[in-house]
């Protein structure tokens, strides 16, 4: 059995662009990770309004990558953890 998913991009009626927004839930544990935190709010602020934020999402795990973080994504939210953490990092909505 095969399955397949078909993505679409959201209807702008009904989710009209918007500029993203970085909200930090942790302070960074060292200098690597407040200058990642830093390129990550210069990437944001530097976004067009989107309506749909997953096109941020490999940008973001480019930042943070594997093992060390965990990014995930939906079309209204990028959310950032550190691997073994469960209170998440960051979040962009």
């Amino acid at each position: 059995m095969v399955i397949s998913f078909v993505s679409r991009p959201p209807a702008p009626d009904l989710y009209p662009p918007q500029l993203p927004e970085l909200v930090v839930h942790q302070l960074p544990t060292d200098a690597a990770e407040a200058a990642r935190l830093n390129q990550l709010a210069q990437l944001v602020t530097a976004s067009l309004p989107l309506s749909d934020l997953r096109d941020l999402a490999p940008a973001i795990r480019g930042l943070f990558p594997p093992p060390a973080y965990l990014v995930g994504c939906g079309g209204a939210h990028i959310w950032l953890h550190r691997t073994g953490e469960s209170q998440r990092l960051a979040l962009v909505r």
